[in-house]
């Protein structure tokens, strides 16, 4: 009986196996194609990564080959395995160089680092990894419709990179370690001189030139950042410390 158990038993899983597998083949790679990209709109990512694979595998040689690399980039992208997506999308630039959807996955490589970038309070290796992505791809395909998008990309993570710097400055404020935090406010200036941050690094090195005291460096800068259009909360900020540095002046 136990046998016999057994061997029902077998028989099920491997019909429920042959129907799962039969759930993701197809006849053709254009029905493979169509459904998987179906697949990728409802946002049913395995389904879309399992269908480009096995369209890839039974259909090594299509027309539509590239295509369907490109879409197992994109359904492991939606799955938010960026690793692997990236990996998918270097595989179609190697394997398919002059491939239509090249400039694109070379633009989703930057894209797939951007969306792994991790905020101000951790390592930044992806927004390293991101911005040279991006540039790199601006660089080999200047003439893409993307290139305005990876321009805004590569802006929006100095910004971040910069924030990273002040937060690390203002730290140092905190902790007493003026030389450390005017080091890290002169490198924002140098490094990021067109982010907001560079605002704030001015007034960092106001800070540490009050509290230093050296007053009437700490009122020049704070002098030539009060003319230029500030962020109400940091504007608030650079008045009070006027305040304190005419009143320590006057002492």
């Amino acid at each position: 009986m136990k046998r016999f158990l057994h061997i029902c038993c077998a028989c099920l899983i491997a019909l429920c196996v042959g129907c799962a597998q039969k759930k993701y083949k197809r006849l053709s790679p254009e029905v493979y194609y169509k459904d998987a990209q179906d697949a990728l709109k409802n946002k049913k990512c395995y389904d879309a990564e399992l269908l480009f694979r096995n369209m890839l595998s039974d259909f090594p040689g299509s027309h539509l080959s590239d295509e369907a690399q490109f879409g197992l980039g994109k359904a492991f992208q939606c799955q938010k395995d960026y690793v692997t997506s990236i990996f998918e999308y270097e595989r179609l630039l190697n394997e398919y160089p002059v491939s239509p959807y090249a400039a694109e996955a070379r633009f989703q490589i930057g894209e797939c680092y951007y969306q792994d970038a991790r905020d101000i309070h951790h390592d930044q290796d992806e927004t390293h990894k991101a911005i040279r992505e991006f540039a790199r791809f601006i660089e080999d395909y200047p003439q893409s419709d993307l290139v305005s998008q990876a321009e805004n990309r590569i802006n929006a993570l100095r910004n971040q990179l910069a924030r990273k710097e002040v937060m690390i400055a203002y730290d140092y404020i905190l902790w007493k370690y003026y030389s450390s935090a005017k080091v890290y406010a002169e490198g924002v200036l140098k490094e990021y001189p067109d982010t907001e941050s560079a605002l704030d690094a001015r007034f960092i090195i106001a800070q540490v030139n009050f509290k230093t005291g050296a007053l009437d460096e700490a009122l020049n800068e704070l002098t030539l950042l009060i003319g230029r259009d500030l962020p109400e909360k940091l504007k608030e900020k650079v008045i009070e410390e006027m305040e304190k540095v005419k009143k320590a002046q006057s002492n």
